[in-house]
């Protein structure tokens, strides 16, 4: 019989933290971009209120905005930090492999 295991991605097995900052910096330098932000990176804010639901996030970052532009930052929010893991920003936590493979070795 065949056992399969589920593993939490975020913060267990892939170092989020990595690719976070970079992704918000990211986004908020597109916000500015499109001129719906004119400051530095709240990145201390973000800090304090890390795990929460992302929705939290961007209502706590971006409390004058709309909730449509909130939707569409966490959309470009979402599209960074998948090409910064795609780009290698991101890594693994040291022996992820390692022990994956003696899971699959060991049944």
């Amino acid at each position: 019989m065949s056992q399969s295991l589920i593993f939490d991605m975020d913060g267990t097995l892939f170092q989020t933290d990595k690719i976070l900052e970079i992704s918000l910096e990211d986004t908020f330098n597109h916000l500015r971009d499109i001129n719906e932000w004119d400051t530095v990176t709240p990145i201390n804010k973000y800090r304090e209120i890390m795990g929460v639901p992302l929705p939290k996030v961007w209502e706590a970052l971006m409390p004058n905005h709309s909730n449509e532009i909130r939707e569409q930052t966490d959309i470009y929010f979402l599209e960074r930090l998948i090409e910064n893991i795609r780009s290698g920003k991101g890594a693994l936590y040291p022996n992820v492999m390692e022990v994956f493979s003696h899971l699959k070795e060991n049944d």
